[in-house]
């Protein structure tokens, strides 16, 4: 039995769910999801669970609490129930939004007084804390799946929860799309489509909420560059001119392109040089990975989990985004690896071992073990 509230066919924990139902189904496997909203598939049984829509803040407890009294009334009761959502009635929790108490004590950082107050005030962060604690002290949870490793000593650092029991399984991309040959294939035609000569250096960001993914931050670092530094945005945000008009403040202008949603990104990562993930806090940040595997040199925040495979290819490029200046000295690392020939081939052996194949086999072998010992009882 799987839990996730939403469904986004672009979310990471989303995509992990739809591969575990195909390996499930494959192999004759019963599976059902509990969801408010998810898509009908033949052999997935699905169980709404809705719970009330506002207020915003109670939203969460509301749908756990629906959650949690539906699989009381389950007769078979199913044999490991994994939720995707804080909630103190599952067996497995993936923590793949991180850590509430962790992003909370990042934002602090950045926020002004006024900002700090109405945290400590936000109803909604109250409530998010109080149904993450109570996920943590449930007597029934078994395993805890850990996106990053930064993810894992959150959890303990916050909530003193058993490492032994911490589970670090980290996001994974399908390594066969994201290739160094996008470059010979993209480059040329997307420079020559924005007018951007092709020997300009292009950083290149991709993410949506634009505020907790730091392209503020980045902007500044950016405008710090060489003069023909092109800046690249791939992703949404509905503040999108408060952005264009920062960079036109620092000088930017043009070499900012907010490029909007893109169905395919794999175009970008090839006619790019670099890549940046400054986010104030990001519990792992699947584009890093995606990045790298494409040879792009990358960037990003301590408070980044993917930091591990950055860090695995050169921990300068692991920055403190609160400094600008260090930011941009990041960025320049990032810029000259992109000039030197073998670059490209070692930062995708820094990604090679986060394939989505591996991410899924060490989940399913999670779930045969938590299993096994009752099998037969």
């Amino acid at each position: 039995m799987f839990v996730r509230r939403q469904y986004s066919q672009f979310g990471g924990g989303e995509i992990m769910l739809d591969a575990i139902a195909n390996e499930f189904l494959a192999r004759g496997m019963p599976i059902a999801i509990m969801a408010a909203d998810w898509p009908v598939r033949d052999g997935i049984d699905l169980i709404r669970c809705g719970g009330r829509q506002v207020p915003r803040a109670f939203r969460a407890r509301s749908f756990a609490g629906e959650v949690c009294r539906k699989l009381e009334a389950l007769n078979p009761a199913p044999a490991l129930v994994q939720s995707n959502d804080k909630m103190p009635c599952c067996d497995v929790f993936r923590a793949g939004e991180g850590v509430h108490a962790a992003y909370l004590a990042e934002r602090r950082r950045f926020e002004p007084l006024l900002g700090k107050i109405a945290l400590g005030l936000s109803m909604f962060h109250h409530e998010n804390l109080r149904l993450e604690r109570r996920t943590y002290q449930s007597r029934r949870l078994k395993a805890v799946i850990a996106i990053s490793k930064m993810v894992s000593d959150d959890i303990v650092r916050h909530y003193d929860f058993p490492r032994e029991r911490i589970h670090h399984i980290a996001n994974g991309v399908p390594l066969e799309r994201f290739t160094l040959g996008l470059r010979d294939q993209h480059r040329a035609q997307i420079r020559a489509k924005l007018k951007v000569p092709a020997d300009s250096p292009v950083v290149l960001f991709v993410g949506s909420g634009f505020e907790r993914k730091g392209l503020s931050f980045l902007i500044k670092a950016v405008a710090d560059l060489e003069t023909d530094t092109e800046l690249w945005v791939v992703g949404h945000d509905s503040r999108t001119e408060r952005f264009r008009n920062l960079a036109d403040r620092l000088g930017l202008g043009a070499r900012l392109k907010m490029l909007g949603p893109q169905k395919d990104v794999l175009p970008w990562y090839g006619a790019a040089d670099v890549a940046a993930l400054p986010s104030i806090y990001d519990p792992f940040g699947t584009v890093v990975i995606e990045a790298m595997a494409c040879g792009l040199p990358t960037v990003v925040s301590t408070a980044c989990g993917a930091r591990e495979v950055v860090e695995s290819f050169d921990d300068t490029l692991v920055c403190d985004v609160a400094d600008v200046q260090q930011l941009s000295l990041s960025l320049r690392r990032a810029l000259q690896h992109s000039k030197a020939p073998q670059s490209a081939m070692l930062v995708r052996e820094a990604a090679q071992p986060y394939d989505f194949q591996t991410m899924i086999a060490k989940t399913l072998s999670l779930y045969e073990r938590l299993i096994r010992p009752t099998a037969g009882t």
